[in-house]
């Protein structure tokens, strides 16, 4: 082989490299930027708006790249509508940042968001178009074993069901098996709507260490068109209370459908805020406080007419 035709091997193979390089630089989307820009964008990850797809696999993928690579947020941003068809769970040390004006468009019927703890969620709409919809939009389960130091939070969303048929849970909180606990958890600015639960806490019933859902703050919240808006299941103390769980400045719209604004389990729970138009509701007592139920407070605009009062030591004013 003479010096020529060495010189054009050695240059070719040089090219052939470059090429390789750049295209695996944008195939993998430019990953070597995200740890410099300290978040993940879904859209690298396959997420694309409009097309009618299931973006939840994209979605997974670039919250399971952040959790591997300890980059903490990812964005699924602009005024544009996603779609999802299956569950995206939420790794821990994660952040899924949606923009405000973008919709994730249900399609089935799946919990939606699961959180592990230390994960959180800010802003974006979240519209459950399926009439089979029977699930949670967001969930967090006991198992996850929530507490004080965690970074665990939602703030900013919209939850709303528009398929006519108020079905499923907006947010669900469960400790339903053996020492099982979520607390002190925060839930800021959220509205939800047209859902057959609101907001759901419960804990089970166990043989073993106890179960609980205690201490968990819920601010600026607003309910609106939900057959039950706030739903408390659980035991005055162990082994399964919900207790020390604080509503503050909510606003709730009942419609026609609304069946119960409250049904209060549990120990020390604090509720304040608003209650619009009660002619539409087909309950004369929509605030009903069980007979495990001890010690709650509700400050609302309703006088005690309304409640239903099986417990004991429950304040409403």
């Amino acid at each position: 082989m003479n010096k020529k035709t060495v010189l054009m091997v050695v240059g070719l193979s040089f090219i052939t490299t470059v090429v390789v390089y750049l295209a695996m630089m944008y195939i993998f989307s430019g990953s070597a930027d995200h740890e410099r820009e300290g978040f993940v964008n879904a859209a690298d990850f396959g997420a694309v708006a409009g097309d009618e797809n299931d973006d939840a696999g994209a979605i997974q993928k670039a919250v399971d790249y952040s959790a591997e690579h300890n980059i903490g947020t990812v964005k699924v941003t602009g005024a544009e509508r996603y779609r999802v068809a299956d569950e995206v769970v939420v790794k821990q040390g994660v952040e899924i940042e949606f923009g405000r004006n973008t919709v994730v468009e249900v399609v089935g019927d799946f919990t939606v968001f699961t959180l592990e703890k230390n994960a959180s969620m800010i802003n974006g709409v979240i519209e459950i178009s399926d009439p089979s919809f029977r699930s949670n939009v967001i969930r967090l389960d006991g198992e996850e074993q929530f507490w004080s130091w965690e970074t665990t939070q939602v703030q900013g969303m919209t939850l709303i069901n528009t398929s006519g048929e108020n079905l499923g849970t907006g947010i669900q909180i469960a400790a339903d098996q053996t020492n099982e606990y979520v607390s002190f958890v925060d839930f800021d600015s959220i509205t939800i709507v047209g859902f057959n639960r609101g907001i759901h806490l419960t804990a089970a019933p166990s043989d073993g260490e106890p179960n609980f859902v205690n201490g968990n703050r819920f601010t600026d919240m607003t309910l609106e068109d939900c057959v039950e808006c706030i739903v408390m299941e659980g035991a005055v103390t162990v082994p399964n209370e919900v207790s020390g769980n604080q509503f503050t400045n909510m606003q709730i719209q009942p419609t026609e459908k609304t069946e119960s604004i409250m049904i209060v389990s549990g120990t020390n729970n604090y509720f304040q805020g608003m209650i619009w138009d009660v002619q539409l509701l087909s309950s004369n007592q929509p605030l009903t406080l069980t007979d495990q139920s001890s010690g709650n407070t509700i400050r609302t605009n309703l006088d005690a007419t309304y409640f239903l009062d099986d417990g004991t030591e429950n304040i409403y004013e």
